[in-house]
């Protein structure tokens, strides 16, 4: 009897659920899931046929370079009907995501904790807001607006970016694109950025503060079209810096509050600390000093529960794994199909406890490279993975 389309998604879900537990390295034992699987929503189905349609799954995954649970070796025999089902199914599993999305207001509780507006290209792409520089770059009014932003940020955190400028992208013209927790460090782009990509980007706008969260909107909802706004006069001045018309804004946020949004998928921003009191930077970065003990302690408890949480460790790995095609440590590049043979690094510890933690934020290293990384003699400054890198060229020495 041909198996429905229903019993192969049944069969991929219990499957993954397991591949979850495997790529967080906690025991499961599958015979339990095969039976509750045939107890519950496949009653036709013997022990055997559950079993080789686990192998099957296997080897569809295979073929996509992507994890699979190496209790159920993969079976070739799948047939092309079944196969095709197969990998529509699972593709269809792995992009469903959650029916109840996050709401601005979610984000965002109230227009009080908003500083304003500001114009952007597009959806605001890295952990900065970043502005223009006024006179000459050592001037006392050079970092001005960004000054003003840090300062606005310890009351009124957050901004709402909407694109607008002379080389706004078409599909972000007069939409609202993002909104941003604003941190309070500011001063030079090119200093709170690491992509060197995204530094060279925003090599027009010098000045920058640092952001702790960013969020995209759903759809970029037009002023106008969507949110019922009478016109786009909103953004009148919005280019130089963060605005805040008082009527205008109170308008555009009984309209967005609503708004669904998700939290934006960015590089990783360098690495340093923001106490939550404005500080401008010049050429290094703040940092927690040896005399600020129990700050020190507090931030070193935040990271160390950042790479234990079992969630962000499997994904970190499963990214991994597709971005390489096997289980690879990003310094040495030591790869293995085994999962619990690797660590899993965060970047960014001295950011850890101001902002939500993302999957990219974590490394993924080898045991070894990973010990390295905290042999620093500051552990809140772990060695980058530049300076891992060297230290293998050199000889591990």
């Amino acid at each position: 009897m041909d198996w429905t389309d229903n019993e192969l998604r049944s069969t991929v879900r219990a499957y993954f659920q397991m591949l979850d537990l495997e790529l967080r390295e906690e025991p499961f034992v599958k015979a339990e899931f095969r039976r509750r699987l045939i107890d519950q929503e496949l009653p036709a189905r013997t022990e055997g046929a559950v079993e080789f349609r686990m192998q099957n799954i296997s080897s569809v995954l295979g073929k996509l370079r992507e994890p699979w649970i190496k209790g159920y070796k993969p079976a070739e025999h799948v047939g092309p009907s079944v196969e095709e089902r197969l990998l529509r199914i699972i593709q269809e599993e792995r992009t469903r995501g959650p029916t109840q999305k996050l709401l601005l207001k979610d984000i965002c509780p109230s227009l009080e904790m908003v500083q304003g507006v500001k114009a952007v290209f597009g959806p605001i792409s890295s952990y900065v807001l970043s502005f223009a520089g006024r006179g000459e770059p050592n001037s006392s009014s050079f970092d001005y607006q960004a000054a003003n932003a840090a300062q606005a940020a310890v009351e009124r955190p957050f901004i709402i970016a909407i694109g607008g400028g002379d080389q706004v992208a078409s599909d972000a013209d007069g939409c609202v694109v993002s909104i941003a927790r604003l941190g309070t460090v500011f001063g030079p782009t090119r200093l709170l950025l690491q992509d060197e990509e995204e530094i060279k980007r925003l090599a027009r706008w010098p000045v920058s503060v640092n952001l702790l969260e960013v969020w995209h909107f759903y759809g970029k909802p037009h002023l106008v079209r969507d949110l019922q706004m009478p016109d786009r006069t909103i953004l009148g001045g919005s280019q130089d810096g963060v605005i805040r018309p008082s009527e205008k804004i109170s308008l555009l946020w009984e309209t967005l509050r609503n708004w669904p949004v998700t939290l934006a998928n960015l590089p990783p921003p360098a690495n340093f600390y923001d106490s939550g009191k404005p500080r401008r930077v010049g050429s290094k970065l703040p940092f927690i000093s040896a005399t600020q003990k129990e700050e020190g302690e507090r931030v070193w408890k935040f990271q160390q529960e950042a790479e234990r949480d079992s969630g962000l460790r499997a994904a970190a790995k499963r990214n991994n794994f597709h971005s390489h095609g096997n289980y690879t440590c990003e310094a040495c590049k030591l790869t293995s199909s085994d999962s619990a043979m690797f660590d899993a690094h965060h970047i960014t510890p001295l950011f850890v406890g101001k902002r939500i933690t993302r999957v990219e934020h974590l490394l993924i290293l080898c045991p070894t490279c990973h010990r390295r990384a905290h042999r620093s003699p500051d552990r809140l400054r772990p060695y980058s993975l530049v300076e891992l890198r060297s230290w293998i060229d050199a000889g591990r020495k």
